[in-house]
Protein backbone atom coordinates (compact mmCIF):
# COMPACT_ATOMS: atom_id res chain seq x y z
CA UNK A 1 0.00 0.00 0.00
CA UNK A 2 1.15 3.30 -0.87
CA UNK A 3 1.46 5.50 1.97
CA UNK A 4 0.51 9.62 1.30
CA UNK A 5 4.02 10.62 1.96
CA UNK A 6 5.12 8.00 -0.50
CA UNK A 7 2.76 9.05 -3.61
CA UNK A 8 3.79 13.11 -2.72
CA UNK A 9 0.90 13.98 -1.21
CA UNK A 10 1.24 16.46 2.38
CA UNK A 11 -1.23 14.38 5.37
CA UNK A 12 -4.08 16.15 6.13
CA UNK A 13 -3.92 18.25 9.02
CA UNK A 14 -7.47 17.70 10.46
CA UNK A 15 -9.27 14.76 8.38
CA UNK A 16 -13.01 14.58 7.55
CA UNK A 17 -14.33 12.63 10.41
CA UNK A 18 -16.67 10.67 7.69
CA UNK A 19 -14.89 10.51 4.37
CA UNK A 20 -11.47 11.06 5.96
CA UNK A 21 -10.56 11.82 2.14
CA UNK A 22 -10.59 15.51 2.56
CA UNK A 23 -9.89 18.55 5.13
CA UNK A 24 -11.88 18.84 7.54
CA UNK A 25 -13.65 22.84 7.10
CA UNK A 26 -16.87 22.60 9.33
CA UNK A 27 -17.97 21.04 12.19
CA UNK A 28 -20.91 18.93 12.30
CA UNK A 29 -22.55 18.25 15.55
CA UNK A 30 -19.22 18.35 17.39
CA UNK A 31 -17.44 16.47 14.61
CA UNK A 32 -14.62 17.73 12.26
CA UNK A 33 -16.51 16.92 8.70
CA UNK A 34 -15.81 18.82 5.09
CA UNK A 35 -17.65 20.61 2.69
CA UNK A 36 -19.32 17.32 0.92
CA UNK A 37 -20.19 15.97 4.10
CA UNK A 38 -21.85 18.56 5.82
CA UNK A 39 -23.78 19.63 2.70
CA UNK A 40 -24.66 15.65 2.08
CA UNK A 41 -25.73 15.12 6.35
CA UNK A 42 -27.88 18.07 5.94
CA UNK A 43 -29.75 16.65 2.14
CA UNK A 44 -30.15 13.54 3.92
CA UNK A 45 -32.13 14.44 6.82
CA UNK A 46 -34.41 16.25 5.06
CA UNK A 47 -34.89 13.78 1.96
CA UNK A 48 -35.19 11.12 4.26
CA UNK A 49 -38.41 13.40 5.90
CA UNK A 50 -39.41 14.05 2.22
CA UNK A 51 -39.44 9.90 1.79
CA UNK A 52 -41.94 9.30 5.00
CA UNK A 53 -44.31 12.26 3.42
CA UNK A 54 -44.64 10.28 -0.16
CA UNK A 55 -45.20 6.67 1.77
CA UNK A 56 -47.90 8.68 4.23
CA UNK A 57 -49.35 10.11 0.71
CA UNK A 58 -49.70 6.83 -1.10
CA UNK A 59 -53.02 5.36 -1.62
CA UNK A 60 -54.15 2.05 -0.64
CA UNK A 61 -52.90 -0.83 -1.85
CA UNK A 62 -54.91 -1.92 -4.50
CA UNK A 63 -55.95 1.30 -5.16
CA UNK A 64 -55.43 3.37 -8.42
CA UNK A 65 -52.31 5.77 -8.36
CA UNK A 66 -53.40 8.94 -8.13
CA UNK A 67 -50.67 12.23 -8.79
CA UNK A 68 -49.54 13.73 -6.22
CA UNK A 69 -48.81 17.69 -5.19
CA UNK A 70 -47.27 19.50 -2.67
CA UNK A 71 -47.44 23.25 -1.51
CA UNK A 72 -44.28 24.09 -0.33
CA UNK A 73 -44.66 27.44 1.73
CA UNK A 74 -41.69 30.05 1.18
CA UNK A 75 -41.36 32.82 3.55
CA UNK A 76 -38.06 33.87 1.46
CA UNK A 77 -35.90 32.92 4.19
CA UNK A 78 -32.88 30.40 4.76
CA UNK A 79 -35.06 27.77 6.23
CA UNK A 80 -37.66 27.62 3.60
CA UNK A 81 -34.86 28.58 0.98
CA UNK A 82 -33.18 25.34 1.62
CA UNK A 83 -35.75 23.16 1.91
CA UNK A 84 -37.09 24.35 -1.58
CA UNK A 85 -32.95 23.88 -3.06
CA UNK A 86 -32.85 19.91 -1.14
CA UNK A 87 -36.23 19.12 -2.37
CA UNK A 88 -35.59 20.33 -6.44
CA UNK A 89 -32.72 18.82 -6.08
CA UNK A 90 -34.23 15.75 -4.68
CA UNK A 91 -36.55 15.64 -7.80
CA UNK A 92 -33.74 16.43 -10.04
CA UNK A 93 -31.76 13.14 -9.40
CA UNK A 94 -34.70 11.66 -9.85
CA UNK A 95 -35.62 12.71 -12.92
CA UNK A 96 -31.56 11.95 -13.95
CA UNK A 97 -32.25 8.36 -13.64
CA UNK A 98 -35.35 8.40 -16.26
CA UNK A 99 -37.88 7.69 -13.34
CA UNK A 100 -40.96 9.81 -13.07
CA UNK A 101 -40.92 12.86 -10.51
CA UNK A 102 -42.64 11.56 -7.52
CA UNK A 103 -44.42 14.67 -6.55
CA UNK A 104 -45.60 17.90 -8.38
CA UNK A 105 -45.03 20.98 -5.95
CA UNK A 106 -46.61 24.53 -5.62
CA UNK A 107 -44.05 26.70 -3.98
CA UNK A 108 -46.30 29.47 -2.36
CA UNK A 109 -45.12 32.98 -0.85
CA UNK A 110 -47.73 34.68 0.69
CA UNK A 111 -47.13 38.60 0.51
CA UNK A 112 -48.24 39.90 4.40
CA UNK A 113 -47.17 43.56 3.21
CA UNK A 114 -51.15 44.20 3.31
CA UNK A 115 -50.44 46.93 0.15
CA UNK A 116 -52.78 48.79 -2.08
CA UNK A 117 -49.76 47.74 -4.61
CA UNK A 118 -48.55 44.62 -5.85
CA UNK A 119 -44.99 44.83 -3.51
CA UNK A 120 -42.53 45.20 -6.46
CA UNK A 121 -39.40 44.05 -4.44
CA UNK A 122 -40.84 41.20 -3.15
CA UNK A 123 -42.12 40.50 -7.27
CA UNK A 124 -38.66 41.01 -8.30
CA UNK A 125 -37.37 38.28 -5.68
CA UNK A 126 -40.15 35.66 -6.89
CA UNK A 127 -38.33 36.06 -9.91
CA UNK A 128 -35.34 35.05 -8.86
CA UNK A 129 -36.28 32.08 -7.76
CA UNK A 130 -38.20 31.06 -10.79
CA UNK A 131 -35.11 31.68 -13.33
CA UNK A 132 -32.87 30.03 -10.16
CA UNK A 133 -35.46 27.45 -10.21
CA UNK A 134 -37.12 26.93 -13.66
CA UNK A 135 -38.57 23.75 -13.73
CA UNK A 136 -40.67 24.74 -10.14
CA UNK A 137 -44.25 27.11 -9.59
CA UNK A 138 -43.24 29.94 -8.02
CA UNK A 139 -46.28 31.92 -7.14
CA UNK A 140 -47.17 35.05 -4.56
CA UNK A 141 -50.49 35.39 -3.13
CA UNK A 142 -51.56 38.11 -1.21
CA UNK A 143 -52.34 37.83 2.32
CA UNK A 144 -56.13 39.38 1.03
CA UNK A 145 -56.75 36.00 -0.22
CA UNK A 146 -57.30 34.88 3.31
CA UNK A 147 -60.10 36.92 3.68
CA UNK A 148 -63.28 34.83 3.60
CA UNK A 149 -62.06 31.37 3.71
CA UNK A 150 -63.76 28.64 5.76
CA UNK A 151 -61.22 27.68 8.28
CA UNK A 152 -61.60 30.93 9.65
CA UNK A 153 -64.73 32.15 11.89
CA UNK A 154 -64.94 35.58 10.57
CA UNK A 155 -67.71 36.63 13.50
CA UNK A 156 -64.98 36.12 16.52
CA UNK A 157 -62.89 38.57 14.83
CA UNK A 158 -63.15 42.26 15.03
CA UNK A 159 -66.11 43.80 12.94
CA UNK A 160 -64.84 44.56 9.27
CA UNK A 161 -65.45 47.66 7.98
CA UNK A 162 -66.24 46.49 3.77
CA UNK A 163 -67.42 43.21 2.13
CA UNK A 164 -64.86 42.86 -0.48
CA UNK A 165 -61.63 41.38 -0.01
CA UNK A 166 -59.28 44.79 0.33
CA UNK A 167 -55.83 45.87 1.81
CA UNK A 168 -58.46 47.80 4.07
CA UNK A 169 -60.12 45.61 5.35
CA UNK A 170 -57.09 43.48 6.62
CA UNK A 171 -55.78 46.89 7.53
CA UNK A 172 -58.22 47.75 9.76
CA UNK A 173 -58.53 44.41 11.44
CA UNK A 174 -55.10 44.38 12.74
CA UNK A 175 -55.36 48.06 13.71
CA UNK A 176 -58.25 46.73 16.02
CA UNK A 177 -56.02 44.02 18.02
CA UNK A 178 -54.16 44.61 21.04
CA UNK A 179 -50.41 44.33 20.85
CA UNK A 180 -47.56 43.36 18.47
CA UNK A 181 -47.65 39.89 20.16
CA UNK A 182 -51.70 39.86 18.73
CA UNK A 183 -50.76 40.98 15.47
CA UNK A 184 -47.80 38.54 15.29
CA UNK A 185 -50.03 35.72 15.87
CA UNK A 186 -52.57 36.48 14.00
CA UNK A 187 -50.36 37.14 11.12
CA UNK A 188 -48.89 33.82 11.48
CA UNK A 189 -51.93 32.15 12.15
CA UNK A 190 -53.61 33.34 8.63
CA UNK A 191 -50.54 32.83 6.74
CA UNK A 192 -50.81 28.99 7.82
CA UNK A 193 -54.66 29.03 7.21
CA UNK A 194 -54.04 30.47 3.38
CA UNK A 195 -51.17 27.82 2.64
CA UNK A 196 -53.26 25.48 3.98
CA UNK A 197 -56.69 26.39 2.00
CA UNK A 198 -54.86 26.71 -1.11
CA UNK A 199 -53.05 23.39 -1.06
CA UNK A 200 -56.78 21.85 -0.01
CA UNK A 201 -58.23 23.88 -2.71
CA UNK A 202 -55.61 22.33 -5.25
CA UNK A 203 -56.61 18.76 -4.41
CA UNK A 204 -52.84 18.45 -2.86
CA UNK A 205 -51.70 15.59 -0.57
CA UNK A 206 -49.27 17.41 1.90
CA UNK A 207 -48.18 21.10 3.23
CA UNK A 208 -44.15 21.43 3.80
CA UNK A 209 -43.21 24.25 5.89
CA UNK A 210 -39.48 25.09 6.43
CA UNK A 211 -39.15 25.23 10.00
CA UNK A 212 -36.19 24.12 11.46
CA UNK A 213 -35.27 22.39 15.07
CA UNK A 214 -34.79 25.91 16.20
CA UNK A 215 -37.93 27.56 14.75
CA UNK A 216 -40.02 24.51 15.97
CA UNK A 217 -38.40 25.11 19.69
CA UNK A 218 -39.05 28.52 19.93
CA UNK A 219 -42.28 28.02 18.83
CA UNK A 220 -43.50 25.77 20.93
CA UNK A 221 -42.78 28.21 24.21
CA UNK A 222 -44.11 30.91 22.52
CA UNK A 223 -47.57 29.23 21.85
CA UNK A 224 -46.91 28.42 25.25
CA UNK A 225 -46.50 31.41 26.34
CA UNK A 226 -49.58 32.69 25.03
CA UNK A 227 -51.78 30.27 26.17
CA UNK A 228 -51.97 27.66 23.09
CA UNK A 229 -50.14 25.08 24.95
CA UNK A 230 -52.88 22.08 24.29
CA UNK A 231 -52.25 22.71 20.63
CA UNK A 232 -48.49 22.38 20.12
CA UNK A 233 -49.19 18.21 19.06
CA UNK A 234 -50.79 19.71 15.99
CA UNK A 235 -49.27 22.87 15.13
CA UNK A 236 -45.34 21.51 15.67
CA UNK A 237 -45.49 17.74 14.87
CA UNK A 238 -45.99 15.96 11.68
CA UNK A 239 -49.00 14.36 10.15
CA UNK A 240 -53.17 14.78 9.25
CA UNK A 241 -54.66 17.87 9.90
CA UNK A 242 -58.45 17.91 10.55
CA UNK A 243 -59.66 21.35 8.58
CA UNK A 244 -62.53 22.88 10.45
CA UNK A 245 -65.51 24.86 8.15
CA UNK A 246 -67.15 27.73 9.65
CA UNK A 247 -69.08 28.94 6.56
CA UNK A 248 -72.19 27.87 8.32
CA UNK A 249 -71.52 30.19 11.16
CA UNK A 250 -71.32 32.98 9.39
CA UNK A 251 -75.26 32.76 8.73
CA UNK A 252 -76.00 31.35 11.97
CA UNK A 253 -73.56 31.81 14.97
CA UNK A 254 -74.84 28.80 17.16
CA UNK A 255 -73.96 26.66 14.11
CA UNK A 256 -71.76 23.58 14.38
CA UNK A 257 -68.13 23.46 12.83
CA UNK A 258 -67.81 20.30 11.10
CA UNK A 259 -65.02 19.21 9.99
CA UNK A 260 -65.35 18.61 6.35
CA UNK A 261 -61.52 17.97 4.90
CA UNK A 262 -58.14 16.79 6.04
CA UNK A 263 -54.71 17.49 4.82
CA UNK A 264 -50.97 16.08 6.38
CA UNK A 265 -48.72 19.09 7.10
CA UNK A 266 -44.81 17.85 7.72
CA UNK A 267 -41.42 20.10 8.80
CA UNK A 268 -38.62 18.17 6.45
CA UNK A 269 -36.01 20.40 8.40
CA UNK A 270 -37.01 19.82 11.95
CA UNK A 271 -34.12 17.44 12.73
CA UNK A 272 -31.57 20.26 11.29
CA UNK A 273 -30.57 23.58 13.81
CA UNK A 274 -30.72 26.70 12.09
CA UNK A 275 -27.42 27.80 12.59
CA UNK A 276 -26.59 24.25 10.56
CA UNK A 277 -28.89 25.98 7.36
CA UNK A 278 -27.33 28.90 7.62
CA UNK A 279 -23.93 27.15 6.75
CA UNK A 280 -25.60 24.76 4.51
CA UNK A 281 -26.53 27.88 2.29
CA UNK A 282 -23.60 29.31 2.35
CA UNK A 283 -21.82 25.98 0.90
CA UNK A 284 -23.83 25.33 -1.96
CA UNK A 285 -23.23 26.35 -5.22
CA UNK A 286 -23.99 28.74 -5.90
CA UNK A 287 -24.84 29.82 -2.95
CA UNK A 288 -28.28 30.37 -1.85
CA UNK A 289 -26.88 33.20 0.52
CA UNK A 290 -27.01 35.29 -3.19
CA UNK A 291 -30.78 34.55 -3.55
CA UNK A 292 -32.14 35.28 0.09
CA UNK A 293 -33.43 38.60 0.52
CA UNK A 294 -30.85 40.78 2.16
CA UNK A 295 -33.18 41.29 5.25
CA UNK A 296 -33.57 38.11 6.22
CA UNK A 297 -29.73 37.46 6.40
CA UNK A 298 -29.51 40.27 9.06
CA UNK A 299 -28.83 38.37 12.45
CA UNK A 300 -32.29 38.06 13.67
CA UNK A 301 -30.61 37.88 17.90
CA UNK A 302 -29.24 41.33 17.07
CA UNK A 303 -30.07 44.07 19.55
CA UNK A 304 -32.70 46.36 17.27
CA UNK A 305 -35.82 48.23 18.90
CA UNK A 306 -37.68 48.26 22.27
CA UNK A 307 -38.85 45.18 24.01
CA UNK A 308 -42.14 46.74 24.28
CA UNK A 309 -42.00 46.45 20.33
CA UNK A 310 -40.96 42.92 20.80
CA UNK A 311 -44.29 40.10 20.03
CA UNK A 312 -43.74 37.09 22.48
CA UNK A 313 -42.69 35.13 19.39
CA UNK A 314 -39.63 37.72 18.22
CA UNK A 315 -38.44 37.34 21.92
CA UNK A 316 -38.71 33.22 21.75
CA UNK A 317 -36.52 33.43 18.24
CA UNK A 318 -34.00 35.35 20.05
CA UNK A 319 -33.84 33.39 23.03
CA UNK A 320 -33.66 29.91 21.00
CA UNK A 321 -30.82 31.62 18.94
CA UNK A 322 -28.64 32.29 21.80
CA UNK A 323 -29.36 28.41 23.36
CA UNK A 324 -28.89 26.80 20.09
CA UNK A 325 -25.39 28.88 20.26
CA UNK A 326 -24.46 27.15 23.65
CA UNK A 327 -26.69 24.55 24.45
CA UNK A 328 -28.18 22.80 21.14
CA UNK A 329 -29.22 19.71 22.76
CA UNK A 330 -31.90 21.32 24.95
CA UNK A 331 -33.24 22.70 21.61
CA UNK A 332 -33.39 19.38 20.74
CA UNK A 333 -34.89 17.81 23.40
CA UNK A 334 -38.09 20.68 23.63
CA UNK A 335 -39.08 19.64 19.96
CA UNK A 336 -38.75 15.86 20.52
CA UNK A 337 -40.56 16.04 23.84
CA UNK A 338 -43.69 18.02 22.30
CA UNK A 339 -43.20 15.23 19.65
CA UNK A 340 -44.54 12.61 22.23
CA UNK A 341 -47.36 14.48 23.32
CA UNK A 342 -51.20 13.30 21.97
CA UNK A 343 -53.06 15.18 20.16
CA UNK A 344 -56.65 16.03 21.17
CA UNK A 345 -59.38 15.79 18.60
CA UNK A 346 -62.90 17.28 19.07
CA UNK A 347 -65.59 18.20 17.03
CA UNK A 348 -65.33 21.88 18.31
CA UNK A 349 -62.30 23.66 16.91
CA UNK A 350 -61.21 27.14 17.63
CA UNK A 351 -62.62 29.65 15.02
CA UNK A 352 -58.92 31.83 15.09
CA UNK A 353 -56.16 28.97 15.46
CA UNK A 354 -58.43 26.16 13.72
CA UNK A 355 -57.10 23.50 16.83
CA UNK A 356 -59.75 21.34 18.52
CA UNK A 357 -60.89 23.04 21.67
CA UNK A 358 -60.22 22.34 25.24
CA UNK A 359 -62.30 24.38 27.28
CA UNK A 360 -61.00 22.55 30.39
CA UNK A 361 -57.65 23.83 29.56
CA UNK A 362 -58.55 26.90 28.72
CA UNK A 363 -59.94 27.18 32.39
CA UNK A 364 -56.99 26.39 34.07
CA UNK A 365 -54.88 28.87 31.89
CA UNK A 366 -57.20 31.59 32.87
CA UNK A 367 -56.69 30.56 36.91
CA UNK A 368 -53.24 30.43 36.61
CA UNK A 369 -52.42 33.28 34.05
CA UNK A 370 -55.34 35.29 35.25
CA UNK A 371 -59.01 36.86 33.50
CA UNK A 372 -56.34 40.52 32.23
CA UNK A 373 -58.82 42.92 30.43
CA UNK A 374 -60.43 40.45 27.89
CA UNK A 375 -63.62 41.21 26.54
CA UNK A 376 -64.58 37.83 25.36
CA UNK A 377 -66.58 35.00 26.79
CA UNK A 378 -64.02 32.50 27.06
CA UNK A 379 -63.50 29.11 25.59
CA UNK A 380 -67.15 27.20 24.75
CA UNK A 381 -68.80 30.75 24.86
CA UNK A 382 -66.82 32.65 22.31
CA UNK A 383 -65.59 29.53 20.11
CA UNK A 384 -62.12 30.96 20.41
CA UNK A 385 -59.18 28.77 22.88
CA UNK A 386 -57.91 30.82 25.31
CA UNK A 387 -54.39 32.27 23.54
CA UNK A 388 -56.84 33.32 20.57
CA UNK A 389 -59.06 35.31 23.10
CA UNK A 390 -56.51 37.08 24.15
CA UNK A 391 -54.77 37.53 20.47
CA UNK A 392 -58.43 39.15 19.26
CA UNK A 393 -59.24 40.98 22.85
CA UNK A 394 -56.56 41.44 24.57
Amino acid sequence: MVTKEEAGLQPLERPCKKCNKQEATQISRTEPVCRDCFTQYIYSKCVRQIGIVGKETQPPQGAPPIPRRYVLGLSLGTSSTVLLHIVNSYVDAILSKGRRSPFDLDVICIDTSISDYPNEQLQRTAETYRQHYPRLNVEVIPLTAVLGIPSIDWTSLPTLKQDAASPDQLRDLFSRLPSATSRADILRLFTRHLLIHTALARGCQAVLFGHSTTTLGALTLAETAKGRGFSLPWQINDGVLPVGDFSSRDRDPTAATPTKQTIRVHYPLREIYRKELDTYAALTDPPLAEIIPPEEAVDRAGSVVSHRDLSIDEVMVRYFADVEENYPSIVANVVRTTAKLSRLDAEERCGVCGMTLDETGDERWKGEIGEGGGGGDGAGRSGLCYGCERSVHG
